[in-house]
Parts: C-alpha cells; sequence; structure tokens
C-alpha cells in the first residue's frame, strides 16, 4: 500500500514538473498563443545592454539624462516586445510599469527623476502603454493585462478629458488639467478600443477623431501643432518638428486619413537634400532650420508610409535611417543609434526605429 501511495506521488510530481516547464517554454517562445518570438534585432541588443537598468527602466540617455526615466521609453518597450512577441520581457515590464509607474493613480507620470515621479502624466504615454496591454492581453489570453488597459482608459476618459476632447496631461495629484490637446498626442488604435469596449462615448470618440481627421493644413502644407476645444481653434508652430508632423501622418493614416501632402514633401525633401530628412523646417519658408537629423523622424516617416503602402519610400527611409546605426559588431554600442564621440543618443532614437523596423520586416518590405 505504501509502495502504490510512493509510486502515486511520484507520477504526481512528474505531471507538476511538466506542467512548471511547459509553461516556461510556452511563455518564452508566446506558443501558448501560436505566437512565435520573432528573432532578436541589433537594436534591441542596443537597448538591453547600454539602456536598460538591472531594475528594469530604460534611461533617457548615456549622459546627462542617464538618472532619468519616461513613460514614453517603456510605453514604446512595451509596443515592440508585443510585435516581438516576446511576453517574458513584457511581463517584465508591466512589473516596472506597476511599481515605478503606478503607485497612487492609473495614470502614468511622465517621467521619473531620482525616485521622483512627474506631477502629470502626458497622455500620448498613456494611450501607447493602454494599446501594448491590450494587444498583449488578447494575443496571450491575459487578463490581467486586459483589466490593466480598461482601468487605465476609464482613468484617463474620467478626468483628462476637457468637454469630450482629450487634453495632453493632468495633474495626477489634484486632477488640474490643461486646455489644448497636441494632435500627434491621440492615438487612434487605443480610442478605437475604448470605443468599442464603451468607455469611450460615440459622441466623445468621433469628436477627438474628427480633430485629427479635419485639421486643416498650414499654406505650406503643415498640420497644426495644438487644439483648444474651448476656442474650438487650431494652433500651428511657426518652426515644425518633424517628430510631431509624422506622428500626426501616421495617426491620421491608421484613421485612413489624407497624408498626400506630407508624402509629397517628404519626397521633395529627400530628393532636395539627397536622402537627409532634417529635423525642423519653417512653416513659413518650407526650408529646413537646423543641420540635424534624428532616426526618431525616420522611424515615424517609415512608420507612416508603411501603413498607407508606399513601400519604396518607405524602404528609401529605412536606407536613410540605418546610415545612423553602429554596425559594427565588435562596439559596445552595436546595434544603437548613437553619435560614437560625444555618445550623445537618446532612448526615443532606439526605440522607435527598433518598432519601425520591426513592422517593415513582419510585412515583408525590408529584408
Amino acid at each position: 500500500m505504501n509502495m502504490k501511495k510512493s509510486l502515486i506521488l511520484t507520477v504526481f510530481l512528474l505531471i507538476i514538473l511538466l506542467l512548471i516547464l511547459w509553461t516556461i517554454l510556452s511563455i518564452r517562445s508566446g506558443s501558448n498563443s501560436g505566437l512565435k518570438m520573432k528573432d532578436e534585432l541589433s537594436g534591441e541588443a542596443f537597448v538591453k545592454n547600454q539602456l536598460y537598468e538591472k531594475n528594469g527602466l530604460i534611461k533617457t540617455d548615456l549622459t546627462n539624462q542617464s538618472d532619468i526615466y519616461l513613460s514614453e521609453s517603456i510605453g514604446l518597450w512595451m509596443e515592440y516586445l508585443v510585435e516581438k512577441s516576446d511576453q517574458a520581457e513584457f511581463d517584465k515590464q508591466v512589473k516596472v510599469l506597476k511599481k515605478y509607474f503606478m503607485n497612487k493613480s492609473t495614470l502614468i507620470p511622465w517621467l521619473i527623476e531620482k525616485n521622483d515621479p512627474a506631477p502629470a502624466n502626458a497622455l500620448i504615454d498613456d494611450l501607447r502603454i493602454i494599446h501594448a496591454l491590450q494587444i498583449a492581453g488578447e494575443n496571450w489570453n491575459n487578463k490581467t493585462y486586459l483589466n490593466m488597459a480598461k482601468k487605465m482608459s476609464e482613468e484617463l476618459v474620467k478626468v483628462n478629458m476637457l468637454d469630450g476632447v482629450f487634453i495632453n496631461h493632468v495633474d495626477i495629484k489634484s486632477q488640474y488639467k490643461g486646455d489644448f490637446l497636441t494632435l500627434s498626442y491621440l492615438v487612434p488604435d487605443t480610442l478605437d478600443y475604448m470605443y468599442k469596449e464603451n468607455i469611450l462615448q460615440k459622441d466623445q470618440y468621433e469628436r477627438n477623431r474628427n480633430i485629427l481627421l479635419s485639421a486643416p493644413l498650414s499654406e505650406n502644407g503643415f498640420f497644426p501643432q495644438n487644439y483648444y476645444p474651448n476656442e474650438k481653434r487650431y494652433e500651428y508652430d511657426k518652426d515644425i518638428n518633424l517628430i510631431d508632423q509624422y506622428y500626426i501622418g501616421y495617426h491620421r493614416a491608421l484613421w485612413g486619413g489624407d497624408v498626400s501632402a506630407l508624402v509629397e514633401f517628404t519626397k521633395e525633401s529627400l530628393d532636395e537634400y539627397d536622402g537627409v530628412l532634417y529635423g525642423r523646417f519653417s512653416n513659413e519658408t518650407k526650408q529646413p532650420i537646423v543641420q540635424y537629423e534624428g532616426a526618431s523622424v525616420y522611424a515615424l516617416a517609415i512608420l507612416m508610409c508603411l501603413e498607407i503602402e508606399e513601400h519604396e519610400l518607405a524602404k528609401q527611409l529605412y536606407e536613410s535611417m540605418k546610415k545612423h546605426q553602429i554596425n559594427d559588431e565588435s562596439s559596445k554600442y552595436y546595434g544603437g543609434y548613437i553619435d560614437l564621440p560625444s555618445l550623445v543618443t537618446h532612448a526615443f532614437d532606439n526605440l522607435l526605429p527598433l518598432l519601425a523596423e520591426r513592422k517593415g520586416i513582419d510585412e515583408g518590405v525590408f529584408e
């Protein structure tokens, strides 16, 4: 009788061990959802080796902002991990999000400096994180991710709106809010999700959508920067930041909006400046006002072009972007978008290119 009990116990323990092993392997490979984890890109190695802290936070840069951590960085990294189907690494970032960014509210402080969270959030980062959690929850059938996405969405709609329009930021403690929306901050996928889940009402959804899709172009074909809901007024910047322009273009494209003027500007600029997209242009003269490039500018332009199937233009932008990446495998900075003499880099200029490259490869546009 004792031998029989011992055999049963041994079999039971063996089954438990096999289940644990299967779970670990499933998480690592994404096989529990039918999604196989994709190969690591060189840019990912740079992020992990140079920007990643032991606690999972991502440095903003390697010099004067190395002790500053942005919600922007964690959101972009989470989006990339979803695209890569890396559930194990994604789960680590969810824990980082809960521990460092969600202490007292589901609103996310836009910055943590010396362990001190900023008093306000940044709408685009909250929306981006919600989208990553939603897709991860659906892909991996994870209710924890989905519940987080829902709670964050409900809080945003409750306190981060003015007259039915999303606002850039709100003070997390006092809930004092700003009075304008930066157009690039609207993330269509998240608003679609909120509307589908009845978190965002139809009139709220349509109003925010129309603000982005109906934005009138300036005389030289640039999008406005901000919208003031109380005045129903758009505001244009004198100096145009192409990061904002391509964010708006990408987000408009996700909703099927017209981006033809921005596409034409992109083609003209690449032709005129030998394949270079400078970071800032004058809204009055349509000429560059700086002589620097940014990997994030190329990445956002790529994302827009992929969405509207401008594949040849996307390839041209990809080639220009990759020229700024360290390709020497013997370098400790291999895979990074970084200026080696000065070590000037930014998490933004590494994470967005990662996301654009991953999407381009997955869609068969890039090799």
